[in-house]
């Protein structure tokens, strides 16, 4: 069956420089005064964040609401810190005890429901979205999140009700349109899908999410070519939309684009096993959050895909977890050369070598950097050290035998 959008929810976090005037005034402080101690504690744990720093970030929140427990706002960066170190349960946590302490804070108890979802724990989650609405009805990703929560029960009717008083309550929201336009399809109502997403595009004419819905649309009214135009539309705007490729490679089959048709359904089921083993190494990560390799691997897979961002943060957090785990530290430096960082390269090259003094594939990577620098013969020694460690290696016999023409030439 042709897939529909399913437009993920994207945590909101509170600007931190909004947060620490607030956190200065609960603690006393004036914005004439000194600054104390904590203000700058605060701002270095975010720029701890910023660098993907997690478990460091999260060591400086808990010594300051050791000093000061009594302020929400510091529990509800601790549970920000915990999300992103994909610590869930004790995210759960630092949010109950921030709303403890302060009840009316709808946007972390609407945190708290996004994390309660991601646990499956749904009843859960409509309660703290209840509560959140009770104290104010007029937040719009309280009312979308619940929506979501009635979809995945197969809730429709009272999906769309959220999704309308999200929008009533802000009607740029471009995620709330393209929600509706999902479960308006789910309920057969193409016109009113085709209507959301529509709006949803509007907001965001660059989501491919939204034109992925609306090509989607066109295809159930067998509208090929309006479907085609959309779909090939989504793709140029996300090469990794899966379900993009899936929707036009069934489009062009119906248009006897045979051909093409077939390619992009094999496209479709690459990207599909990518974002599967994607899924299921972060499902594995929520049951065992220290586990490096689960970090390794799925960092393996966005480097696939191209996604250098997301590469990077999860191998400093396998690295984070397991300070000897040298295939992260080459691969980071991996990351740094082709973005034409030679020293900082090097330096991940030589930590990955202090961490497996066997580690092959180091020495190479290490000893190009060296030809790059024009080093030779530092490049020459180090091949020849990962020899002793492989001697067969016809790659590095053969890098060996380059570097020493190029000395040998440079002598005459």
């Amino acid at each position: 069956m042709i897939g529909t959008s399913d437009c993920s929810t994207i945590p909101v976090r509170i600007q931190s420089s909004i947060l620490l005037i607030v956190l200065l005034f609960a603690l006393g402080c004036s914005q004439e005064s000194e600054t104390p101690p904590a203000y700058l504690e605060i701002e270095r744990a975010e720029q701890l964040m910023a660098a993907s720093r997690y478990p460091e970030a999260i060591a400086v929140f808990q010594e300051q609401i050791e000093r000061t427990p009594s302020v929400a706002h510091l529990h509800s960066l601790l549970a920000n810190a915990f999300v992103a170190d994909e610590r869930l349960i004790e995210a759960v946590a630092a949010y109950q005890q921030c709303l403890k302490l302060n009840p009316s804070l709808g946007e972390a108890r609407v945190e708290l429901a996004i994390l309660l979802t991601r646990l499956d724990r749904q009843p859960e989650a409509e309660q703290e979205l209840q509560a959140a609405l009770s104290h104010d009805p007029t937040l719009a990703r309280a009312h979308r999140i619940l929506g979501r929560v009635h979809y995945r029960e197969a809730r429709y009717d009272e999906a769309v009700e959220a999704y309308q008083r999200a929008i009533d309550a802000n009607p740029d929201f471009g995620r709330a349109w393209g929600d509706l336009g999902q479960v308006e399809i789910r309920r057969g109502n193409l016109d009113v899908a085709e209507d959301a997403y529509r709006h949803a595009s509007a907001t965001d004419p660059t989501n491919a999410d939204f034109r992925d819905g609306l090509g989607f649309v066109f295809f159930k009214r067998r509208d090929f070519d309006a479907a085609a135009t959309e779909l090939e539309g989504a793709i140029r705007q996300n090469p990794l939309h899966a379900r993009s490729h899936f929707n036009l490679g069934n489009t062009y089959l119906r248009m006897g684009k045979r051909e093409e048709g077939q390619r992009l359904l094999e496209r479709y089921r690459e990207l599909d096993d990518q974002e599967r083993r994607m899924y299921g190494l972060e499902i594995t990560i929520l049951q065992d959050p220290e586990r490096a390799t689960l970090y390794h691997d799925l960092a393996v897979i966005h480097t696939q895909r191209g996604e250098t961002d997301k590469a990077r943060r999860r191998y400093i957090q396998s690295v984070l977890r397991d300070s000897n785990y040298a295939a992260s530290y080459h691969n980071l430096g991996t990351i740094q050369l082709r973005q034409g960082k030679l020293r900082e390269a090097m330096g991940l090259y030589r930590r990955a070598l202090r961490a497996d003094s066997t580690y092959v594939l180091a020495y190479r990577s290490l000893g190009n950097v060296y030809m790059r620098m024009r080093q030779v013969e530092a490049a020459v020694g180090t091949f020849e050290v990962g020899l002793r460690h492989e001697p067969d290696s016809e790659d590095l016999l053969n890098r060996v035998q380059i570097a020493r023409e190029i000395l040998a030439g440079s002598s005459l």
